[in-house]
């Protein structure tokens, strides 16, 4: 009987003690102590979970620095805890943190110019939107600045529609592209079919290439994650670079667009080579045999 007792003592005591837990991670801020709250919230990956999700319901993004210092925990278990909420779904990861799943659609559509890296795209998006005429055709593979060059190549005053004629027309491999264009009334925007990728907004599979068969480009951008002189230019998709490469064989200009970070780096897919370019945007600085390589396949180098 005394054994008894003893457990029923004791379980009463655990179960209050998670929900303390509980309520100190959802407590408002001009509640409980946050500092407490954090420290109590860092025990369990459950209670971070609650603790991080409420959270990210106020503030729309979270960093892995802030929520390490809140909770008390390392910034490796907030990384895998970001990770493991992406997969279910409940967030989706940037770099150095998460936002909330509403937000992320925004994001990637949003120009990104608060850092040193955001500036050298879009100082890359300015020349490389200069580089349009009237008229032309020209289309867009997916990513950061791509689209930064997209939203400002459709938003050139002078291109008005005339004699029944668009001042412009964009086609468009991703769906973040193809909403900076639609809504221009002078812009007309043809949207590649197929599986829309869920990081890059991209168009791929057979019904992006079969529509693209029968399209011509007067010019290309194309963006890159990585720019290597062997490699040539490379992305983190086999699906995204087929697509890719057909747009650029169907262009008589091809336009790479990239910041200094990317030469040297070399992705999982190869685009194309360097020297299937015409014209090279790129912010930073380059290195000699970089430019040695520029000049010997006759590709221009626009340096921003």
């Amino acid at each position: 009987m005394v054994l008894g007792e003893s457990a029923a003592f004791r379980v009463p005591a655990i179960n209050t003690g998670c929900v303390n837990m509980r309520k100190n991670a959802l407590a408002p801020a001009g509640g409980a102590d946050p500092a407490e709250t954090g420290a109590e919230a860092g025990r369990d990956k459950s209670s971070r979970w609650d603790h991080v999700l409420t959270l990210l319901a106020t503030t729309k993004r979270l960093s892995v620095a802030e929520v390490s210092r809140t909770l008390g925990v390392s910034e490796s278990t907030v990384r895998r805890d970001f990770m493991e909420m992406e997969r279910a779904q409940l967030a989706r990861r940037t770099h150095g943190g998460i936002v909330a799943i509403d937000m992320a659609y925004s994001l990637a559509t949003a120009p990104r110019t608060t850092d040193e890296d955001g500036a050298q795209r879009e100082r890359v998006a300015v020349q490389a939107a200069s580089l349009i005429e009237p008229g032309q055709i020209v289309g867009f593979n997916g990513g950061r600045t791509t689209t930064s060059t997209a939203r400002r190549a459709v938003s050139r005053p002078e291109l008005d529609s005339r004699n029944g004629n668009p001042g412009l027309t964009v086609v468009c491999a991703a769906l973040n592209i193809a909403t900076e264009a639609v809504l221009r009334p002078s812009v007309r925007t043809v949207v590649l079919g197929g599986v829309a990728e869920p990081y890059s907004f991209e168009l791929t599979g057979p019904l992006a290439t079969a529509t693209m068969r029968d399209l011509w480009l007067d010019t290309m951008f194309v963006g890159t994650v990585g720019l290597d002189l062997e490699a040539g230019l490379t992305c983190n998709s086999e699906a995204e670079s087929g697509v890719t490469r057909m747009m650029i064989g169907h262009a008589r200009r091809v336009v790479g667009l990239a910041t200094a970070d990317k030469i040297g780096h070399r992705a999982l897919a190869g685009i194309c080579p360097v020297a299937a370019l015409t014209d090279l945007v790129i912010a930073g600085p380059v290195p000699a045999d970089l430019r040695v390589h520029l000049e010997e396949t006759s590709v221009r180098l626009h340096l921003v």
